[in-house]
């Protein structure tokens, strides 16, 4: 079995955490994500531990380090501090919390991400990565930079990407703009590579996905220590990796908090630009189609992701596993989910997807009974 050894800078005992491939089962395997063997999708599997977020905690990493995948806590030089966790509102006595992303440094969850696999990428020996982006992630990457000035990086971006989007300018980190969408970029990251560059992984990056469970092992213990219970979670999804993250964080929450079930998983999407509604959708029916959405569009930039499928069977396993959904909300649920909810935290249009779907979810009856519900506001205005 392949194994890290990831004895803790800081002090803390250390542990052996294995990577395995999800699909073919090989343990031999790096921090890269991807397994050699099948090209299947890598994760970290660890020991039980009791690590739990408390009053007065000031960094997210250092209260969950027995949960991530970085073999030396010197490697992790961004601390991410904990995000608000509220009581939004209560629809017919179910409530509705909000994890508000919106407030870290650039303005979006994928703070956590990068503050994760940045490290990982330093203890993998790269020097020069390449990825794409819609933003946000570029935005990230450009602030996390600057805590490591021994890396270097090139994004592809969409020419309609606003310059805004995507952070501050550093010389750590190269611009292409492409004609075309996000599934464009992509295409021309991967097929530009040049020699002594790693192709930075999206989805299959284990330290984004790793980075992105934070949020949720957080929110499950925020709720926990006010008094209620998570038992339904909903996020916007593009490639999905934010409800893949989702699941990671209930497993590993599921012993330690003694749940009899696990959340259910929503994805939401917005209508104009949902491939991965109509394939889930597709595929309880029994016909398995998978039509990607060739002319993306919608209020919600972030998420238009109109070929999802190198990722999708991951995000259908997990929500079917855990009896969720997908679900699609129109441009004037968005835009509605904005104007009741954005003077009390800050919101941008991906963020407000997820809450729309919330609403629609009620509206369907498919939140009769529950607990309580936890929506990702995964950014702020603008992201």
């Amino acid at each position: 079995m392949s194994a890290i050894d990831t004895t803790a800078a800081s002090g803390r005992t250390g542990r052996a955490v294995s990577l395995v491939c999800v699909d073919c089962g090989s343990t031999d395997q790096d921090l890269s994500g991807r397994c050699p063997a099948c090209h299947g999708l890598v994760d970290a599997v660890y020991p039980p531990t009791t690590a739990a977020l408390e009053p007065g905690d000031a960094d997210a990493l250092e209260t969950y380090w027995d949960l991530l995948p970085v073999p030396h806590r010197a490697s992790c030089r961004i601390a991410i501090e904990p995000t608000p966790t509220v009581l939004l509102t209560e629809l017919d006595g179910v409530p509705i919390w909000a994890k508000v992303e919106g407030v870290l440094p650039t303005g979006s969850t994928k703070d956590r991400l990068i503050a994760v696999s940045l490290p990982l990428l330093l203890e993998r020996g790269v020097e020069r990565f390449v990825f794409s982006s819609t933003g946000n992630t570029a935005a990230a990457y450009a602030w996390g930079l600057q805590h490591y000035p021994e890396l270097a990086a090139r994004v592809y971006v969409s020419e309609d990407v606003p310059d805004a989007q995507l952070g501050p300018k550093t010389a750590q980190m190269e611009v292409v703009r492409v004609k075309g969408d996000y599934v464009e970029a992509g295409n021309r990251s991967r097929a530009e590579l040049r020699p002594g560059e790693v192709s930075e992984g999206g989805f299959f990056n284990l330290g984004r996905r790793e980075g992105a469970k934070l949020a949720y092992l957080e929110a499950f213990d925020d709720v926990a220590r006010a008094g209620g219970r998570i038992d339904t979670v909903v996020q916007a999804v593009a490639s999905g990796l934010g409800i893949v993250a989702a699941a990671r964080a209930v497993e590993q929450s599921e012993a330690v908090r003694g749940w009899g079930r696990g959340p259910r998983l929503f994805c939401a999407q917005q209508t104009s630009c949902s491939p991965m509604v109509r394939a889930y959708r597709a595929l309880l029916a029994g016909t398995g189609e998978r039509l990607p959405e060739k002319l993306p569009s919608g209020l919600a930039a972030a998420i238009l992701l109109g070929d999802p499928f190198s990722s999708f069977d991951y995000v259908a396993r997990a929500v079917r596993e855990s009896t969720g959904n997908f679900v699609d909300v129109t441009s004037s649920e968005i835009a509605a989910a904005l104007q009741r909810h954005n003077r009390e935290v800050p919101m941008g249009d991906s963020a407000a997807v997820a809450l729309a779907s919330a609403y629609r979810l009620w509206e369907q009856g498919d939140l009769r009974e529950s607990e309580g519900v936890l929506v990702a506001l995964t950014g702020g205005p603008g992201r």
